[in-house]
């Protein structure tokens, strides 16, 4: 079994979290009432703008494979949806090797190359959400929020400004700097590091590095990266769209004093919600999207019930609609998840599997 370790240690996370969660954040008395008064009809036109998102991520990752691949095959819709199913319902983010593999099926590309850009697409989106942040506190006319989180931040708001704007120039500025330093570069600090290893290990690896470092090579450019980044902002403004109406089925509007501070709020849990993403979790991000979620909210002032029924709402909204379609499509397919889940459970030494010359063909 893959990363025992690891699952167990997102599970522990995810009961913590989720946890915390119920005692802070739920109570009880003031959910059914929460409910009764939602207008969960908002959900449905919702999802229009969260499958627009994943168009968006489609297009981008075409982008992303164009140096590789130049015009795919098949359409890569299907594979970006099948990725996020498995994101769903597999343990410790093995979808993302998942969609690696799958696309190794459909197109002529290693799955090694296509983990590497699966890779870039996770670092623009992380720049994405970091810009977000560094938005709301600098460019929208949000001084209540921006007071009312500051006021439990130690240091106030010039380390708020700080702790959202510096993680922006400091990945920005590493993908910057990828884009300018050659490959064989990267490669000979590799070899440096790996120098203490046996050789056969230190082959191996580097091997793995290389069919990795392919996948980055939109990165090459800095005017490809520039557009990497911005086609990402479509995607996860669809995506904070489709928040902005859900929670309009809460009403957590009236919860402001202006639209400007609601669209702020919106962006701000967009941003922190999927950004805890990077906490140890179950499937899906259970858990540290809940809590986080919950606790921005309540930091700019929604209530605790509103906020955390809203929450719940939401990300059920995001995991339950994409995961029943991507296993839709790999029925359509005629490809078996389990066999994908196997190739995924060897990890990621397992990625020079196939070689970047020809990848077989789909079932289909």
């Amino acid at each position: 079994m893959v990363g025992q370790k690891a699952f167990w240690l997102g599970l522990a996370a995810s009961a913590a979290l989720l946890a915390a969660f119920a005692y802070l954040f739920l109570p009880r008395q003031d959910i059914g009432d929460v409910l009764r008064d939602a207008d969960l009809r908002y959900v449905l036109p919702s999802l229009v703008l969260y499958f627009l998102a994943v168009w968006a991520r489609s297009w981008r990752w075409r982008y992303i494979l164009r140096p590789l691949i130049g015009k795919p095959r098949r359409s890569l819709y299907p594979v970006v949806v099948v990725g996020y199913m498995a994101n769903n319902i597999l343990p410790i983010r093995l979808g993302e090797i998942v969609r690696s593999y799958y696309t190794s099926l459909r197109e002529p590309i290693s799955p090694a190359a296509a983990f590497g850009t699966v890779a870039v697409e996770r670092a623009s989106d992380v720049v994405t959400l970091l810009f977000f942040l560094a938005v709301v506190w600098i460019a929208l006319p949000t001084s209540g929020l921006l007071d009312e989180l500051s006021a439990s931040v130690p240091g106030g708001t010039p380390v708020l400004i700080s702790v959202s704007v510096l993680p922006f120039i400091g990945v920005t500025g590493v993908m910057v700097v990828i884009s300018l330093v050659s490959e064989s570069t990267v490669l000979r600090w590799i070899g440096r590091f790996l120098t203490p290893m046996p050789p056969g290990i230190q082959a191996k690896a580097l091997s793995i590095s290389e069919r990795l470092i392919e996948g980055l090579t939109v990165l090459r450019s800095p005017k490809a990266l520039g557009a990497v980044l911005l086609m990402s902002l479509p995607v996860w403004l669809f995506e904070a769209a489709m928040l902005a109406v859900i929670a309009l089925g809460f009403d957590i509007a009236d919860s402001f004093d202006t639209n400007a501070e609601f669209l702020a709020a919106i962006l701000l849990f967009t941003a922190v919600a999927n950004l805890a993403g990077v906490v140890p979790s179950v499937s899906g991000g259970i858990g540290p999207f809940e809590f986080f979620g919950a606790a921005t909210l309540v930091a700019a002032g929604v209530a605790d019930a509103e906020a955390a029924t809203y929450v719940i709402t939401a990300h059920v909204a995001l995991l339950v609609p994409v995961s029943i379609l991507g296993v839709v499509m790999l029925l359509l397919d005629g490809t078996s998840l389990r066999s994908l889940v196997k190739k995924a459970e060897t990890g990621p030494a397992g990625l020079e599997i196939e070689s970047s010359s020809g990848a077989p063909e789909s079932a289909a």
